[in-house]
């Protein structure tokens, strides 16, 4: 039987205790006596008084000393350990995320605190007991030991070893696999104690259902300082899931937040796989966000990496990301008929008119030479509507090349003679209407904002970005159901759509794009657009992977045997079963092998780890169906095994505030028995009628007749 404190810390506010005594010596209200005769008489009795008063008046003190402490314990979560009378089933659960990287209120890294805490439950079991260690983020370079009651050396061993990842844990889902273990267990008492520092971001995430039967669980927080300096993280924005030009400059976007509440200077670095290195030195104001943009090219094609960190004042995690590419050969864009009757877009993917640049070259082809052209599936096919080919062996050609994952795109010619569009096919299910020319502009708006010919012109607020648009003429649009619309006139027309078919996506417009008939190719935007609208959502499937750090990594084959090896970042050669492989916890660039098959997985670290936001309350919300009790533990020095383990305990704080309750009512009985109405009913109703009247005679004096 022991007694231990959750709340420590409150104890200092045990000196608190002598605050009455302080008033009652130095700060007491003291009455000036006045002597005239109708006092004389009680002024002669009063000595014999005196001594009662003064028993009186310290019994008060006394009373009020001792309900500041009882309140003060009774904030300190006193519990009272008592044997169980069985074994116990113990599981530590290790946060291992990110934000354990953090130095806490011992000045030691968090995790290592975790690390000597967890070891002290583990080697604190005693005979019948069982014991697992598990972390909430899988990490095969851990080598913790699983199940129950692992060797205690090599559990010290990887314990000691102990590092931070740069993932995000799924605190929900581990706390259900730390139960399933649980359950297993033949203990009649079952213990699961979850050592972590409640970062607000992956502790408000989910809920965790009623536990097992006789589980008791108890979340020990790790205490965090406040931020006095800059601290800078790492936030990147996804890359496109296609393959990338050659020679193309790839834009990626990046930003850094400063969580600190000073300036904070930082340096950024890059470098990639053919050793071209990159650096500069960043000023972020306290609590502001910059963005930043980054390019990467690369010469051949295939797969490429590279890494972006940043140095200086940093957050102690999300300061590092890697980033991987599938690089291909120049490809091809074909426009049926001559350049010119296609406006700006041949210039708007190909700039300068060659692949230098996009990696895109623009052939202009003649429709009997569709076919053959098809049939080395061009990276888009553009066609006027007016040109849409006669011939059914171009049309079914073209229907077999967007069905298999190419790209369409039918346009308006730039001339105003035609006022109706040729037919199309009825695979299509689109066409364009007779042709509008207005005297005035009409404005356009842009729909659908979360489609992917969107991405790179999106605001802060997620909606497309292409200022005031204008349309001078149009032909609207007649479209079946399984179109989309992306820009329409405020009449109501359909201007631009998009439509998947299959593995392939078609877009059509009716406009041409030319400044004739509307503002769209004068727009900085524009380039972009096109290019969008050219790559389309192709289905390719391309052997590179972004994930951030922790995520599950995916096999190609389940059941077949894999290699893992780093090309960057954390050194990792491992092999075997992918149901045996314990995951990729840190950033890196990492090759996968599968029989034949290679893929490419790059990870990067989680931006949500560095905010410096905690959970303080003595419950978690996400355990709210759970019952548990939250411990502080300023660092390992005040995590002994007989403060944080315990066969039972039964709490205190409700029995110590009871008696406070008591305690106070007393004092205000005492207080004011002599002196109010209140007092003396309440005196009146409690004593005896026999003990009032002899109160009542030792309190009158005598009376000589």
């Amino acid at each position: 039987m022991g007694l231990f404190f959750s709340q420590p810390a409150v104890a200092w506010f045990l000196p608190a205790i002598a605050l009455p005594v302080l008033f009652h010596l130095f700060f007491r209200l003291r009455r000036q006596v006045r002597e005239f005769p109708s006092l004389m008489f009680f002024m002669r009795i009063d000595p014999k008084l005196s001594a009662k008063r003064k028993i009186h008046e310290w019994l008060i003190l006394f009373l009020r000393c001792l309900f500041i402490a009882l309140v003060v314990l009774a904030l300190m979560r006193p519990r009272l350990e008592v044997g169980s009378g069985g074994s116990v089933a113990r599981v530590v659960l290790i946060d291992n995320s990110a934000s354990m990287a953090a130095v806490g209120a011992d000045g030691n890294p968090k995790l290592t605190v975790a690390a000597r805490v967890a070891e002290k439950i583990a080697t604190s079991a005693q005979a019948g007991d069982a014991t697992a260690v598990q972390l909430m983020i899988s990490d095969s370079q851990a080598g913790v030991p699983g199940g129950f009651n692992p060797d205690t050396a090599a559990l010290r061993e990887a314990l000691s070893k102990l590092e931070p990842t740069d993932g995000s844990a799924n605190v929900a889902k581990s706390i259900r696999a730390a139960f399933a273990l649980l359950s297993s267990a033949k203990q009649p008492v079952r213990e699961l104690h979850v050592v972590t520092d409640l970062q607000k971001t992956h502790w408000s995430r989910g809920e965790v259902e009623t536990p097992p039967e006789n589980v008791r669980v108890v979340v020990h927080r790790i205490e965090t300082p406040a931020l006095t300096s800059g601290s800078v993280s790492l936030e990147m924005a996804p890359l496109p899931n296609r393959a990338l030009p050659t020679g193309r400059a790839i834009a990626v976007k990046a930003a850094l937040r400063n969580h600190g509440p000073k300036t904070a200077l930082v340096r950024i670095n890059t470098t990639d796989d053919a050793g071209k290195n990159f650096s500069r030195d960043i000023s972020i104001p306290a609590g502001e966000s910059v963005p930043i943009g980054l390019t990467f090219s690369f010469a051949s094609t295939g797969f490429h990496w590279a890494r972006i960190w940043i140095e200086g004042d940093v957050a102690p995690s999300a300061t590092r990301a890697d980033l991987g590419f599938w690089c291909s050969g120049v490809q091809r864009a074909l426009f049926v008929g001559s350049r010119e009757r296609f406006g700006a877009l041949p210039f708007a993917v190909a700039p300068g008119g060659n692949a230098e640049l996009s990696g895109i070259e623009a052939v202009a082809v003649s429709a009997d030479r569709l076919v053959a052209e098809l049939a080395a599936k061009p990276l888009a096919v553009a066609i006027t509507w007016d040109d849409w080919p006669q011939d059914g062996a171009a049309v079914k050609a073209l229907e077999t090349y967007v069905r298999q994952g190419g790209t369409l795109f039918l346009i308006a010619a730039p001339e105003f003679g035609t006022t109706v569009a040729r037919p199309v096919a009825a695979w299509v299910g689109a066409g364009a209407e007779a042709l509008r020319q207005m005297k005035e502009s009409e404005s356009l708006v842009a729909l659908q904002a979360d489609a992917p010919v969107w991405r790179d012109l999106r605001d802060a607020e997620g909606k497309p970005k292409l200022g005031t648009l204008k349309a001078f003429a149009y032909r609207p649009l007649k479209l079946e159901k399984s179109w989309q619309p992306l820009l329409a006139s405020v009449g109501g027309a359909t201007v631009l759509a998009q439509r998947p078919l299959d593995k392939g996506w078609i877009y059509a417009s009716g406009m041409a794009l030319t400044s004739k008939w509307s503002s769209l190719p004068l727009k900085p935007g524009f380039v972009v657009l096109m290019q969008n609208l050219v790559f389309g959502e192709r289905t390719e499937t391309i052997p590179v992977e972004g994930l951030a750090a922790g995520e599950l990594i995916p096999f190609n084959f389940p059941k077949e045997s894999a290699t893992v090896r780093s090309l960057a970042g954390s050194a990792l050669q491992w092999q075997g079963k992918p149901e045996d492989f314990g995951g990729l916890a840190r950033c890196g660039v990492y090759e996968i092998q599968q029989k034949d098959k290679t893929r490419w997985v790059a990870l990067h670290s989680v931006a949500d780890e560095a905010a410096p936001e905690y959970l303080s309350r003595r419950s978690v919300p996400l355990l709210k169906n759970v019952p548990h009790d939250v411990v502080a533990l300023s660092g390992e020095e005040n995590a002994s095994p007989e403060g944080i383990v315990g066969r039972s305990s039964r709490p205190l704080m409700g029995v110590l505030l009871a008696l406070a309750l008591v305690v106070l009512l007393a004092e205000t009985w005492l207080a004011n028995e002599r002196g109010s109405d209140f007092g003396r009913k309440l005196f009146d109703s409690l004593l005896p009628s026999a003990m009032k009247r002899k109160a009542m005679r030792k309190t009158q004096p005598a009376v000589t007749r």
